[in-house]
């Protein structure tokens, strides 16, 4: 299953919509700033999954901070980043990924992409497509070690 992980489009949503149409993802996730991009592309791309979670400037939203999805057996612990202080370290980030048997931690809030493996825990930001032109692709299967690849929007 290709994944398209997006986050910090902060009002702006036509890069989001070029990379939906150039990567075909089977899966959109969404990290937040701001939620209601996500349900914008939601509208505009009626037939394609998008998970969301809220960020620091989503401030009305009713949307999760924090959510563990499973797609293909892999469970994935969201968030913004900003309830995990990841800005600080990523310590708690890939504990609480731990903590809820997850395989992959996916986070934003930075706006700087960052990829990182640790001790069996695949730690992701895919930076902003609105401020750093980046986005990022994971890749899931069953049985199998999922797998990231950072991009730019190009």
């Amino acid at each position: 299953m290709k994944i398209l992980v997006i986050s910090d489009t902060h009002g702006e949503i036509s890069a989001a919509q070029r990379l939906i149409k150039k990567e075909k993802p089977n899966y959109v996730i969404h990290l937040g700033d701001c939620v209601r991009d996500a349900e914008e592309l939601s509208n505009l791309f009626p037939i394609l999954p998008i998970c969301r979670v809220s960020g620091n400037n989503d401030w009305f939203s009713q949307e999760a901070t924090e959510k563990v999805l499973t797609l293909n057996d892999t469970r994935i612990f969201l968030c913004h980043g900003h309830t995990t202080g990841v800005k600080n370290g990523l310590e708690i980030q890939w504990e609480r990924a731990r903590r809820q048997g997850c395989s992959v931690s996916l986070f934003g809030h930075t706006h700087s992409p960052f990829l990182e493996e640790r001790d069996g825990i695949l730690l992701l930001n895919p930076g902003s497509i609105t401020y750093s032109d980046t986005y990022a692709v994971l890749t899931v299967e069953t049985g199998e070690v999922p797998s990231a690849e950072l991009r730019h929007d190009a």
